[in-house]
């Protein structure tokens, strides 16, 4: 990584000084006359790019027409490609004023007018969160670069975090169930082309299953095209397709079984093709979801296929990897562990082959580092004795200490050697990543090197 260059351009902002009624107006505040707002910035990838401001009387004015937090957000604004917001604009909406109310009383019980100004650490690829505090007399700014990295209290972010919750920016960011409301106060039109671009986006994006369900039932007609891009310049664009196919598609992507039943009911599912949704199906992991898989499976999708290989992978990297195979590495699971055993026990319960090979020879044993997916598969029928097409066992795909060890102790052979970090058999890869359950299992089991 290049050194860091614009982070001296991104301090270098104008900001407020406290003024010297600052420790009175902490403690009495006209609440007609507040304003509190939060601003993050852009960062190198689809961070959210947008300002909230929550005045004293409730009212809430959130817009993604925003100038640029110094030299280093508009650097990163040069390389993306979305604002990282679902719904872009500028929205209005109020809150009650007690919540405001609430919300001030946060700011005083953190010590706000008494923090400093910026808490910044020197790098460059991350977002900017700004938060500012006005009277209406007063008025003070603190700015939060990888804060937390430079002792800024985590009060800051909890107020940042308040700030948000208090003026639902969720439903506008991220697609929350709230934004279903606001747009029928809004006067939204549902049966319009922006309807159907909108549950495309939140299909694809991160938003609720709720909120696209809601869009289909308030009318989004989904026959028309829609194209969602990725958040680099870079990335490439999706081809143009119609909101119906897509929403299927991002439907098996993200587990969303209700929203894959209800397309997959309305014809969606034969129009995307089922050989098409199985592709997705295993290239995506199920989702990631077991009530996916019971959906794949009763809608006629094979959930055993193995996917093919895309023009973003690894040229050197295995085909035909299973849905079950997925799961070793799926992002998919990502803070749902307890969903990556499951989604395997109804792929094994709807015929999923715990030893199918990929086109390197690899089992879904290869690369699995959850150890209770590892045991489920011992379990259920995974043999820990196969091995690649070239020879090297499964314990190959990892170094995590008590993963190799549980390979071992079920009969994987420990001849042959990691073709990452160099070539280390797994004695050297033992001791280099420091793995001693392995390397003392390895010293009292010297025959094991003839599996």
């Amino acid at each position: 990584m290049k050194k860091p260059i614009f982070l001296a351009a991104f301090l270098v902002i104008s900001l407020p000084t406290t003024s010297p009624s600052a420790a009175r107006a902490a403690k009495a505040v006209d609440q007609s006359e507040v304003a509190i707002t939060l601003e993050r910035s852009a960062c190198l990838g689809p961070c959210p790019v947008y300002k909230v401001t929550i005045h004293g009387d409730g009212r809430v004015i959130f817009t993604t027409d925003t100038e640029p937090v110094g030299q280093v957000d508009e650097a990163h604004r040069r390389f993306v490609q979305s604002d990282g917001v679902l719904l872009p604009g500028t929205h209005e909406d109020n809150v009650s004023a007690a919540d405001v109310a609430a919300l001030i009383e946060r700011f005083r019980a953190a010590g706000f007018w008494k923090l400093r100004h910026a808490y910044s650490t020197p790098v460059n690829d991350s977002p900017a969160y700004v938060v500012t505090f006005d009277t209406g007399k007063s008025r003070k700014t603190v700015i939060g670069y990888v804060g937390s990295e430079s002792a800024m209290p985590h009060s800051v972010t909890e107020l940042e975090e308040a700030i948000d919750r208090v003026a639902g920016t969720d439903r506008w960011v991220r697609g929350t169930q709230g934004l279903l409301p606001w747009l029928e106060r809004a006067g939204f039109d549902f049966h319009s082309g922006k309807a159907a671009e909108l549950a495309g986006a939140a299909a694809f994006g991160d938003g609720a299953e709720e909120t696209v369900l809601g869009l289909i039932d308030r009318g989004a007609p989904l026959d028309g095209n829609v194209t969602v891009s990725g958040s680099w310049r870079a990335s490439p664009v999706l081809s143009t397709k119609s909101a119906g196919i897509l929403i299927t598609e991002s439907a098996i992507k993200r587990g969303y079984a209700k929203l894959f039943r209800r397309m997959a009911a309305a014809g969606w599912l034969e129009k995307m093709g089922v050989a098409n949704a199985a592709q997705a199906f295993a290239e995506n992991a199920a989702g990631c979801s077991p009530q996916l898989v019971d959906a794949a499976a009763d809608a006629g999708v094979d959930i055993d296929v193995g996917g093919q290989r895309s023009a973003d992978d690894d040229p050197d990297g295995p085909e035909g990897k299973t849905a079950l195979a997925e799961l070793a590495t799926s992002y998919a699971c990502e803070g749902r562990e307890a969903d990556r055993v499951k989604t395997a026990e109804r792929l094994l319960a709807h015929g999923a082959n715990p030893n199918r090979r990929d086109s390197l020879g690899r089992t879904p044993l290869y690369g699995v580092e959850s150890p209770d997916l590892l045991n489920f598969l011992l379990q259920h029928g995974a043999d820990a004795t196969a091995k690649s097409i070239d020879g090297q066992s499964m314990v190959f795909g990892s170094w995590t200490d008590a993963i190799v060890l549980r390979l071992l102790e079920a009969g994987a052979s420990p001849a042959g050697h990691y073709d990452v970090d160099g070539v280390r058999t797994l004695a050297e890869q033992a001791k280099y990543r420091k793995m001693p359950l392995v390397a003392n299992w390895l010293a009292a089991h010297p025959e094991a090197y003839h599996r």
